[in-house]
This record gives structure tokens, C-alpha cells and sequence, in this order.
């Protein structure tokens, strides 16, 4: 409250007063600072005997004391320390001035340490998120397959596929050759590979955690050859025997999924997978887990006695034919940098010991039409 210029509502600490302190009405008068307490009684203290501090609770609060501190008057509105100064005839000019100072110091200070506390705290939340990311993927491989397997059966069951699945037995049994001609190459035992077709204008193929393989007849009806698909069906077969999906869960769901992992709740790990693959993110491997896709597939189609270059034409036939293809090449433009891959892929080929490949027995031709091809 300020009744005018020179008035305002402030308090008086004294040992005179019962309590020690007592709410007050202060004047500046021409040659002191005087607070009249509750009870009536003046206090007074001379503007040249007066020890200016400021600080309180809010941190502008104004102490005015006398030397002994035995009396000490205080007033914590914006306009008191100016109004005093003025009053004072510059008697207080500097222990103000220097007050402020201080004030100004502190603030800089309380803000360096509380900015320095933050960014300890950000350092040690990062550090930790990030330990645990590389702890969960360490403990990938100690988990069980089946875990793979609930997340590869439950996404499936939960995304939408963009078309109804074949039952042309001709045609899933010659994709079903296919895999198990693959399959017992596999980076790891247990893999059950369980193939889906599905009838839509696609050029796309992914395989789930666990082994839960979808491909779609619009790449059947691109691929010039059954080994182009065994090309395609390794890389992505490769995928889940490396356990890029179980891996891919962790980094899309984040810190919560890579601690239940650590903590072995594999029903929320399932639960959370399943959410993860049912939004489409199945080919958004990383370029380290494509190339390694890559590389794996290579050494599956060389093993299972599959010309291994059929990948690398297949993906020289898309890029010939992306020109006259407007809609349906997923599979190609979720897979980036085609020509270092395919150069990668034949480099690798090189390197492997000669071996008589056996070409698959299917009449790729036969296929195509039935998926509707020409």
C-alpha cells in the first residue's frame, strides 16, 4: 500500500515490541525513515546511520538498520528503494547501488548453477537412456525366439495388408520352395518361416520377427525369374535370423521397451512389437541393418545353392523398369542407394568359393500369370 509518494505500508523488527516484530506504516521524513508499529509507537533511524540490505523472501525486500541491528525497518514495494534514495539526499546512493549489485551478482549466479544442474541432469539422463539402449541390445540375442515369433504373429494379425490373402495353391507353393530351400540356412536354428501371399498391386515382401513372411503378387509379377524372389525372399528372411525387428522394437518404442527387455517382461516387449509393426515401419531398417540384410541374404542364396546375383538383378530390374512402374514399387524405394548395393552385392560374390548353383524348379512363367501378370 502506498498512501503517497513519501508513505508506505512496511513492518519494524524490535526487541521493544512485544513479539520482536510488528506490521508498520513508514514516512520518509527529511532526515529519517520512521515506521509507526500497529501500537501506535514511532521508530525512527537517520538516513546517514542507516545500513542498507536488500534480499527477504522474494528477494527485493529493503532492510533498513541501524548500526547495532537493534532496530530494522523493512518495505518490499518496487517503488520504496528509489523513493528512499530520493529521500535521503544521495546519503544511500551507494550501499543501494551496491545492493543491487550483489542482487544482480546472485541472480547470474542462482541462474549459471541452476543452467550447470540442468545440463548434469540432461548428461546423466542421456548417459543412462543410452546405457540401457546398448544393455537391451546386448541382451537381444538372450532372448528367446518365441518372443519374436508372439511379436511377428500379432503384428501380422493387426496390420492391415492392402489386399486379401492367395489361395492359389500353385503359386504359394511355389514361393513355399522357395523358403525352405533358404531356410536351412539361416543365421539361426528355430526360425519357422510361415509365408503369406497377398493379392495387391505391390512390389513389396517383408518378413516379421520370428519368421512370419509376406509378399505381395505384384512382386511376384515383376520379378523376371523364381531366383530374383529367392534374391528378395533372403534379404528379408535375413532380417528376422539377425534380429533386426527385435531390435527395431527397442529403438522405436524407446527407453521403456529397453527396459522391460532388461527386466525380462517380454509380455509388454510383445505388446509394444506389435504396436511398432503394425504402423508399416517394417522397411525402416537402418542402412547398417540393410546392408547386413544384404550381405546375410548373399551367403544364404550362396549356401543354399541359389545364384546369389539374382538379388542384385532383381534390383536392376526395378530400377529399369521404375520409369514405366507409377505406383507399387515400395519394396525398391524403402531400400535406398540401389547402385552401391548392387555393386556391394556382386564385390561379395566374388570373394565367395566357386560352387555349382541348381537353379530352382518352378515355372516362373506359369507364376507370373496366375498372379496376374501378362
Amino acid at each position: 500500500m502506498v498512501e503517497d509518494a513519501n508513505t508506505f505500508a512496511g513492518g519494524v523488527l524490535c526487541d521493544e515490541i512485544a513479539g520482536g516484530r510488528s506490521g508498520a506504516r513508514l514516512r520518509l521524513a527529511p532526515d529519517s525513515l520512521i515506521a509507526t508499529a500497529s501500537n501506535g509507537r514511532d521508530f525512527a533511524i537517520r538516513y546517514g546511520e542507516c545500513r542498507i540490505e536488500i534480499g527477504g523472501f522474494n528477494g527485493r525486500m529493503v532492510f533498513c538498520r541501524t548500526a547495532d541491528r537493534s532496530l530494522t525497518i523493512f518495505c518490499d514495494h518496487r517503488r520504496f528503494g528509489p523513493e528512499l534514495a530520493h529521500a535521503a539526499g544521495g546519503l544511500l546512493d551507494e550501499q543501494l547501488a551496491a545492493c543491487t549489485r550483489s542482487r544482480r551478482i546472485a541472480r547470474s549466479r542462482s541462474w549459471l548453477a541452476g543452467l550447470l544442474l540442468t545440463a548434469a541432469a540432461a548428461i546423466v539422463l542421456v548417459a543412462g537412456f543410452y546405457a540401457v539402449r546398448l544393455a537391451a541390445k546386448a541382451s537381444v540375442t538372450a532372448v528367446p525366439l518365441a518372443v519374436d515369433r508372439q511379436i511377428g504373429e500379432q503384428a501380422f494379425r493387426l496390420m492391415d495388408h492392402g489386399g486379401p490373402e492367395v489361395q492359389d495353391p500353385a503359386i504359394t507353393a511355389a514361393v513355399q520352395r522357395i523358403v525352405d530351400r533358404l531356410a536351412p540356412h539361416a543365421a539361426v536354428e528355430g526360425l519357422a518361416f510361415d509365408v503369406h501371399v497377398i493379392d495387391a498391386d505391390l512390389c513389396n515382401a517383408f518378413c516379421l520377427p520370428g519368421g512370419t513372411i509376406v509378399i505381395y503378387t505384384g512382386l511376384l509379377r515383376r520379378a523376371a525369374s523364381a531366383e530374383e524372389v529367392a534374391g528378395v525372399l533372403a534379404h528379408e528372411m535375413a532380417h528376422a535370423s539377425l534380429r533386426h525387428g527385435l531390435l527395431q522394437v527397442t529403438q522405436s518404442v524407446g527407453l521403456a521397451a529397453a527396459v522391460n527387455l532388461l527386466l525380462g517382461n517380454m509380455e509388454g516387449l510383445v505388446v509394444a512389437g506389435a504396436e511398432v509393426f503394425k504402423l508399416a515401419t517394417i522397411n525402416s531398417y537402418s542402412r547398417v541393418q540393410e546392408s547386413d540384410a544384404d550381405t546375410e541374404g548373399v551367403r544364404m542364396l550362396h549356401a543354399a545353392s541359389i545364384d546369389p546375383l539374382s538379388l542384385a538383378r532383381f534390383f536392376e530390374t526395378m530400377q529399369r523398369e521404375a520409369g514405366d512402374l507409377p505406383r507399387g514399387l515400395t519394396w525398391l524405394s524403402t531400400h535406398p542407394d540401389h547402385a552401391s548395393r548392387i555393386e556391394a552385392v556382386r564385390t561379395q560374390v566374388g570373394t565367395l568359393p566357386p560352387a555349382q548353383y541348381a537353379p530352382l524348379e518352378i515355372d516362373w512363367g506359369q507364376i507370373r500369370t496366375r498372379s496376374g501378370g501378362t
